[in-house]
């Protein structure tokens, strides 16, 4: 019963995509778009970003997926402040620079700012939409 126990903690840890960065290192973190992504502009300010999905895959699967005609890609709907972050996401920018521009541009104290953007960029990294670049600064 114990090793099943350590198995299931072992996958779980091999399965959870997101690691837990110290508050300094993610400050100095520069999140970056992933290109694979295409995004259209909407006329309030707001983005839709297609992802592509995986493979269908082959066979019997494959065969069902184009029966169905299933989408090559996923849709993400963001909001004005969201595509504000989303075209900072430029692989330049850091963690606290576009944390300043979001209060600036929107008016939000540090805290506010601070705890949106983390819990968009956690998002956005989840989903596989960007990846935070870290990297020594010169």
């Amino acid at each position: 019963m114990e090793a099943a126990v350590g198995l299931v903690r072992i996958a779980r840890r091999f399965l959870d995509r997101s690691e837990h960065l110290q508050p300094d290192t993610l400050k100095k973190s520069k999140p970056l778009r992933n290109p694979a992504v295409r995004q259209e502009g909407g006329e309030d300010g707001s983005l839709m970003l297609f992802a592509p999905l995986a493979e269908q895959g082959r066979g019997l699967a494959g065969l069902m997926a184009k029966w169905v005609k299933a989408p090559d890609h996923k849709k993400f709907e963001l909001e004005p402040v969201g595509a504000f972050v989303w075209n900072l996401c430029d692989g330049r920018h850091t963690f606290e620079g576009i944390s300043k521009r979001l209060r600036e541009q929107f008016k939000m104290n540090r805290l506010e700012a601070d705890a949106a953007l983390l819990a968009f960029l956690q998002m956005l990294s989840q989903r596989r939409l960007i990846t935070l670049t870290i990297g020594k600064e010169k």
